[in-house]
């Protein structure tokens, strides 16, 4: 048991940033026994712990660093010593501990070695700056003491691994950059590499008594050709020597080829075999000629007849970062400058891109996680590829290209205007990005891995560490760190990528080319494989649907497998396909979108006709905006085709002509509907606001308006002159507010003050003819009227007697029924009948008492309202937070304040701009109300015209929620969820101060 107790201040501080607070806590009790018993300084304890809690904070994985403390502490000789330092100096305790938290394997280094960590921290080995030159005469004078290769090759697995951990913690606190970084990595393996050969050199010399006097060569290749290996890199070589020929040896008289083959697999086996001090590298030789049949060493003139008869472009593109690192290197340069016509012709038999895109989407195919930061689409291969391609094409024609390193040939290809500069930027920002996220995954287990695990805390950590470390004026420094939703840095990680895969589609634009897939359905033999790879590139998930809607578009194939298409209509198909799939291709989710646009070309019969019209590139935007959004939408525009000439034509889709102006000319044509009317304008709101020519507040606008007009045109004819004067049509809610969205309720209240009962049954009849007619429908309703909210509810007549009405308000009215009438309107009839209503209204809101009742009334009302929400479901207009909470301080605290202003807004974000004109919320209340309002109708507007429900629930369908996140623009589900948690609970607390307001007025 822990004698000594961590302060609760502390243990709170713990719990912040730590998973496993309580299993912390007691770590680090036991930890301090330990010091105080190791070192009888009482006095140093305190610092002792603010140090390491403080060093924990940074840490991108706390847990981690607590548990490879204790082992490190427990294999130190001298805990003493070690102890006071960490409680002396705060940047050795940092430095320790993050460390340990980026790597388990340096960690384990240290664990081994505990001793290393003072040679890091005593010396000034961490500011030193090595090239190859220093760590071959270091590490030969290391091995000099020894006559055993097996201790000779043991001595070097240590000194690597020492060097390792030195690069590391450079690299982890950005003393180095990544330039330096991998620079010193391909230094340190090239400098062992020679060792290894000098070595190898003398076992064969030991076998054989003899050695060839030919020139010989070891050329990097990959990563280590480029000077930018990894930590885990294994590393691409290859063998050359000049002449061919044999000498005499003490086994006879034997070939340069067996001997060089001999020394290669000797070199091999020294540098990857594992022993007690591990191993130093995994050696890859299967870039040489016939890969892994073939030899290990061939000559000079084996390579050249091999390149020039079998040469493939990959072999071009992978000698692109050939590079001599060990024997003869003047003979190496010469061997590459040789190879130079092979590698960088002036012109090309056939245009190389096609091979290298077939090549790329091999390697994609093998990337079994969208997460694989090097072989996916935009990853550090796509960098790879766009850069070496470049360096084929242009090589040969400007030397000045010829260059292994990545980011150096990025910058000389931009010099020569191959790339832009932005493009420059973006490619090298992205590569060391990507590669520094490589680096992180590998120093964790010295692993060579390249997919970033998708646990959230993993990823946490790793958010963490990638921007976690920054050096400022030559000294470590250690900021305060705010740890980065994992959320946010995957987000940026997709929006990286896909900035890298924009560059790659431009240059390999063979790939987003859809015409051959056209060609390969319409043969009689299809290749399904091809279609298959060519509509993945198109991102499409379900390629046999989306072969089928294919089919039905370029030829007519209806499910029966008749085709009723004639050769006309299916070359217009084949004129604007290759750009039509371009665009379906890069919408929300294509598979959608295709079937969307297949429902509205079926509508026109795939007519010769139709697909003229879409080679109009404005035309063609509005039907695929339509088919990515609306599936609703689409379907209608399918059954009502002849509405899209109307649609485009008279200048009726700006956003300046009038309403009125559309309903008068087809109020001329024959046929007319309103429900045509309705949805010629719904599809024409929609698609201005989708082009962000119509905002949320104006789209809310021109809904209420067009039910203006079409109430309007049903009132005028049910009602005559005389019947208008003596009732008036108010609408409430949405309608009232002019709030309305697409499928909103029409809630009205009619009242009249006619006395004659005769008159009085005929008004109720035409007011029934009126709702009749409001609620036909044909395809759809016209409009859901809800008339609930006169006095009684459903229990009275439908049209209510003025005097009854002013009487119910005096007498009976509850606070809600005062509360809906706040956003009355008047919409027909007689106004001075409502104005008389209206002064009775307002004469009850000035005798509303807002006290404790009141409170509590409103938060049983909205008790009442959540209840009809399961728990676990997230209704945008009920739950806690949503759509009614801030429409209830917009009228509350209007009624509250009635008495000072004598004024009330219906529109709620006019109401809220009151309210803060007079002080009665503050502006950050009216920043999160406002914009969680608009918010709220974005989401209420997808969930009308891309999910197709009346509800305001989030749906839980997995493939429903993620279609409505995208249209929100959010590319992660979690991401948009979290995002309507946080507003409603900002929402919720703005509701609950309300409350207390009125509590305590």
């Amino acid at each position: 048991m822990s004698k000594f107790n961590l302060d609760p201040k502390i243990q709170q501080e713990l719990k912040k940033f730590s998973k496993q607070s309580e299993k912390a806590i007691k770590i680090i009790e036991e930890v301090t026994d330990d010091f105080i018993n190791s070192t009888f300084r009482f006095d140093l304890a305190d610092s002792f712990i603010e140090n390491l809690i403080s060093s924990l904070k940074h840490s991108p994985n706390p847990e981690q660093s607590l548990n490879n403390f204790t082992r490190f502490i427990e294999n130190t000789f001298n805990k003493t010593s070690i102890y006071k330092d960490l409680a002396i100096y705060p940047q050795m305790m940092k430095i320790l501990i993050t460390t340990f938290g980026y790597s388990q394997y340096f960690a384990d280094i240290l664990v081994r070695d505990p001793e290393l960590f003072r040679w890091l921290t005593y010396t000034d080995i961490l500011d030193r700056k090595m090239t190859k030159e220093n760590y071959t005469s270091e590490i030969r004078n290391a091995i000099l003491p020894f006559k055993s290769t097996v201790k000779k090759l043991n001595t070097l697995r240590r000194y690597k691994r020492h060097e390792i951990l030195r690069i590391g913690v450079r690299d982890i606190f950005n003393i180095a950059d990544f330039n330096e970084t991998v620079n010193s990595i391909s230094d340190l393996a090239e400098a062992i590499v020679e060792v290894c050969l000098e070595l190898a050199i003398e076992e064969i010399k030991k076998k054989f008594s003899a050695f060839p006097e030919t020139e010989y060569v070891i050329i990097a290749l990959g990563k280590l050709g480029g000077k930018e290996l990894n930590y885990s890199s294994d590393i691409d070589l290859i063998f050359v020597y000049n002449q061919e020929g044999e000498i005499k040896t003490s086994k006879g008289v034997v070939s340069h080829y067996e001997i060089f083959n001999d020394l290669v697999s000797t070199l091999i086996n020294f540098l990857s075999e594992k022993t007690e001090e591990g191993n130093l590298y995994r050696v890859d030789f299967r870039l040489r000629p016939e890969g892994s049949v073939g030899s290990l060493a061939r000559s000079l003139l084996g390579y050249l007849t091999y390149y020039e008869v079998y040469g493939k472009i990959w072999e071009r593109q992978m000698l692109i970062k050939a590079r001599p690192i060990a024997g003869n290197l003047n003979f190496g340069y010469e061997f590459i400058k040789i190879l130079d016509s092979f590698v960088y012709p002036k012109s090309f038999y056939e245009n190389p891109i096609e091979e290298i895109a077939k090549i790329k989407s091999k390697i994609e195919s093998t990337a079994t996680s969208e997460l694989n930061i090097k072989l996916r689409k935009g990853g550090i291969r796509d960098i790879e590829f766009i850069v070496q391609t470049l360096q084929l094409l242009n090589g040969g024609r400007n030397p000045d290209l010829k260059e292994p390193n990545t980011l150096k040939a990025i910058e000389k290809l931009a010099t020569a205007g191959f790339l832009t500069q932005n493009e420059a930027k973006i490619l090298s920002e992205n590569y060391i990005y990507f590669r520094r996220i490589e680096h992180l995954l590998q120093i964790s287990q010295n692993l060579q891995v390249h997919t970033i695990p998708s646990d959230p805390n993993f990823l946490t950590s790793l958010a963490k560490a990638m921007r976690n470390y920054e050096r400022e004026k030559h000294k470590l420094s250690f900021p305060e760190q705010i740890i980065p939703d994992w959320k946010i840095f995957k987000r940026e990680l997709e929006d990286r990528f896909e900035s890298v895969r924009k560059i790659f589609d431009k240059i390999f634009n063979v790939q987003t080319k859809p015409a051959f897939l056209i060609t390969e359905i319409f043969g009689e033999e299809i290749d399904r494989t091809k279609i298959y790879k060519t509509l993945d590139d198109l991102n499409f998930k379900d390629k046999e649907k989306a072969l089928r809607n294919i089919q039905f578009l370029s030829k007519g194939r209806l499910i029966t497998g008749e085709e009723i298409f004639s050769p006309i209509e299916e070359n217009s198909f084949l004129k604007i396909a290759p750009i039509l799939l371009g665009e379906i291709s890069k919408t929300l989710i294509p598979d959608i979108t295709l079937d969307n646009f297949r429902k509205i070309a079926e509508g026109f019969r795939y007519s010769k006709s139709f697909y003229e019209f879409i080679q109009n590139d404005s035309v063609r935007k509005i039907i695929l905006n339509l088919s990515q959004y609306s599936p609703r939408f689409s379907n209608l525009l399918s059954l009502k085709t002849y509405l899209l000439e109307t649609l485009v034509s008279e200048n009726n889709l700006s956003k300046h002509k009038k309403t009125k102006e559309i309903l008068q000319t087809l109020k001329q044509t024959e046929n007319f509907k309103l429900h045509d009317f309705k949805f010629l304008n719904e599809l024409k709101f929609l698609i201005l606001n989708l082009d962000n020519l119509l905002d949320i507040d104006e789209l809310a606008m021109e809904l209420t308006h067009l039910a203006d007009l079409i109430f309007n045109e049903i009132f005028s004819k049910i009602f005559d002159e005389s019947e208008k004067e003596k009732i008036v049509i108010i609408g409430l809610g949405k309608f009232g507010s002019e709030e309305m969205s697409f499928d909103s309720d029409l809630d009205i209240v009619m009242i009249t003050d006619e006395i004659n009962f005769g008159r009085y049954e005929n008004l109720i009849l035409k007011c029934e003819a009126m709702l009749k007619i409001l609620t036909e429908i044909e395809i759809e309703k016209l409009y859901n009227v809800d008339i609930r909210l006169r006095p009684e509810g459903r229990n009275a007549p439908i049209l209510a007697e003025i005097n009854y009405i002013k009487s119910y308000f005096e007498n009976r009215a509850e606070l809600w029924e005062i509360q809906a009438f706040t956003r009355a309107r008047v919409i027909n009839g007689n106004p001075k009948i409502w104005e008389n209503v209206k002064e009775v209204l307002f004469q009850k809101i000035l005798k509303l008492k807002f006290n404790e009742l009141t409170a509590k009334y409103l938060q049983e009302m909205r008790s009442k309202m959540e209840k009809n929400v399961k728990t676990g479901e997230i209704d945008i207009k009920l739950s806690a937070g949503g759509l009614t909470d801030i429409e209830f301080v917009a009228q509350i605290l209007q009624m509250k304040n009635f008495n000072k202003t004598r004024k009330i807004e219906r529109n709620t974000l006019k109401a809220l701009d009151f309210l803060l004109r007079n002080d009665f919320i503050n502006e950050t209340e009216y920043e999160i109300l406002t914009s969680n309002y608009r918010f709220y109708r974005e989401v209420e507007k997808f969930l009308r015209v891309s999910i197709g429900t009346r509800s305001n629930l989030i749906p839980s369908d997995s493939d429903k929620l993620e279609y409505l996140s995208l249209c929100l623009g959010y590319r992660f589900v979690d991401e948009f969820v979290d995002s309507i948690k946080k507003r409603m609970r900002k929402t919720r607390q703005i509701f609950n101060d309300l409350l207390d307001k009125i509590t305590h007025r």
